[in-house]
């Protein structure tokens, strides 16, 4: 294990390959000797139309020049995936708080609409592969019944399975209707890795910190297929990885991927051959892609994400022992760690200094496009925009244990009192007492949610009148969050849910005791 600023894992020598990318001319890289043995037992990759080579062209992917095949009118890149006509156009870039994402667009939810195609008779493979997704990643899949028909003149976001030459799939979610093609008997590991094209994936031999794991003999790979081994930090592109180079992805190729000889493209750092599986998603495959589609991040010693739905964990990042607080954005999150207060990409695991020499800090929450925490008995606020920090005059917060909003104002409770105050900090009204020690409160439907006295308890942000959520008890550690569609408490190593009328529903019981919790909305 070594500290780094990505999301990581502490797996040795593997990792799940995730990033959005481009493919230009490849740039030199160090070669390696020619080993003089054949390809024996290999795994072939997945390519859309096997033999075919097609006619080379130009095109701009989310931004970035590239080079791919245009094979039967279908741009093919890196072997097995069609980009559209919109993506090729650019017209998938969007511009986040961050600055341009040269990436795929995630699918809503962490839901794939999906059809299979009439013509696929025997599905078995299929579903298997699906069900596997659906077992081990935040990734769930909804059959639609004629779409064409029932969502006539409405534009719907889905996959349809179907037959063609070989495998091949689009990259991340395109937008109306998309494929993943088959070719007859498909196998359910070729499928998965279909499937991760789908999800988001690449190839994990394309990412740029490979040559630590790998050696490259680009000798042995024809002039038509060098596009298909460039690193997309090559093409100036923006991704992550997870962790190390994970041999055991099942968006690994082998040894002899690409080759023109039968001699090895790639091989371990000793010049030894290797083979990759198509049975089963790796653990940094789930992993990752439960980063990816995360929407609940946790603090406890490590930094942890995972989704509100399934209760699927992943560790993220190392190295926050001792955090005082933590809120997120919809791209970023905001933790206060060792004096300083840290902007950290939800996906690159990168970290920036925002506030600096501050400590203390009781706690944290994102409003109105700024983050508020007190210290100090002082209320700040910080403009992610502008990287403006504003203390507000008045010490009137020394006791205070915790910071929310709802519905327009900032709560804070100050020693045994809860008040409202306006959002310049100026203008406070007390909203009752009895809230000693409370350090966990949310907004969720409007309503305030507060764990005081072991209890669950509901207040009106308007009139102050408070009630017990359900007949429930909570550990005095509990942590509670809730995004737009879920209110959640880890409680005593479980995810929990709350419904309506205060019923706790166990999500998942691998969430051991969190000090810090958060969640981003989900999207409708």
């Amino acid at each position: 294990m070594k500290p780094i600023h990505l999301f990581t894992q502490t797996s040795l020598l593997l990792g799940a390959m995730l990033y959005m990318t481009s493919c230009r001319e490849m740039e030199p890289e160090n070669e390696v000797v020619t080993i003089s043995e054949k390809a024996t037992s290999r795994t072939e990759p997945e390519t859309a139309y096997p033999g075919e080579v097609g006619t080379l062209k130009k095109g701009t992917l989310f931004g970035s020049e590239i080079t791919y095949s245009e094979i039967d009118g279908k741009a093919v890149f890196q072997g097995d995936i069609i980009l559209s006509p919109e993506q090729l156009a650019g017209a998938n870039a969007r511009t986040e708080a961050t600055g341009l994402s040269n990436k795929p667009e995630l699918w809503s939810n962490a839901t794939i609409n999906y059809t299979i195609d009439p013509s696929i008779t025997n599905k078995d493979a299929i579903m298997a592969a699906i069900a596997e997704f659906e077992a081990s990643t935040p990734i769930r899949f909804v059959l639609l019944q004629n779409p064409e028909g029932i969502y006539a003149g409405i534009r719907i976001n889905y996959v349809t399975f179907k037959h063609g030459r070989g495998y091949s799939s689009s990259i991340g979610r395109v937008g109306g209707q998309q494929f993943i093609t088959l070719p007859i008997f498909a196998t359910k590991g070729a499928i998965l890795h279909e499937i991760g094209h789908t999800v988001g994936l690449f190839h994990e031999h394309t990412r740029p910190d490979r040559l630590n794991s790998i050696k490259i003999n680009l000798n042995n790979v024809s002039e038509a297929d060098l596009i298909n081994m460039s690193t997309y930090q090559a093409q100036g592109y923006q991704g992550f990885q997870y962790m190390y180079m994970d041999m055991k992805s099942i968006m690994m190729l082998d040894s002899y991927a690409y080759s023109k000889n039968g001699l090895p493209v790639m091989t371990l750092l000793p010049g030894t051959t290797f083979t990759v599986q198509r049975e089963k998603l790796s653990n940094e495959d789930t992993y990752g892609i439960t980063i990816m589609y995360g929407n609940v991040y946790a603090l406890s010693g490590s930094l942890y994400a995972g989704d509100a739905l399934k209760g699927k964990r992943a560790t993220c990042s190392l190295y926050w022992e001792n955090a005082e607080a933590m809120c997120a954005t919809p791209n970023t999150l905001y933790i206060a760690h060792n004096n300083t207060i840290w902007a950290v990409n939800k996906l690159t695991g990168s970290r920036t200094e925002t506030i600096t020499g501050i400590s203390g800090i009781k706690s944290m929450v994102y409003a109105q496009k700024k983050v508020y925490f007190l210290q100090n008995g002082y209320l700040y606020s910080y403009n992610p925009a502008n990287g403006v920090g504003i203390k507000f005059p008045g010490q009137y917060w020394l006791p205070g244990t915790a910071l929310s909003y709802c519905y327009g104002f900032l709560f804070i409770v100050n020693g045994d009192t809860l008040f409202r105050i306006s959002m310049d900090g100026q203008n406070f009204v007390s909203m009752g007492k009895g809230y000693q020690g409370v350090t966990e409160m949310v907004p969720f439907n409007d309503k305030l949610y507060i764990l005081k006295n072991g209890k669950l308890w509901k207040m009106d942000s308007n009139s102050g009148a408070i009630m017990q959520h359900g007949n429930g008890t909570y550990a005095a550690d509990a942590q509670l969050t809730a995004n737009t569609k879920n209110l959640l408490v880890v409680d005593g190593g479980n995810l929990n849910s709350v419904g309506e009328w205060g019923e706790r529903k166990t999500i998942s019981n691998n969430w051991p005791t969190m000090k810090h919790l958060t969640a981003v909305g989900a999207e409708d």
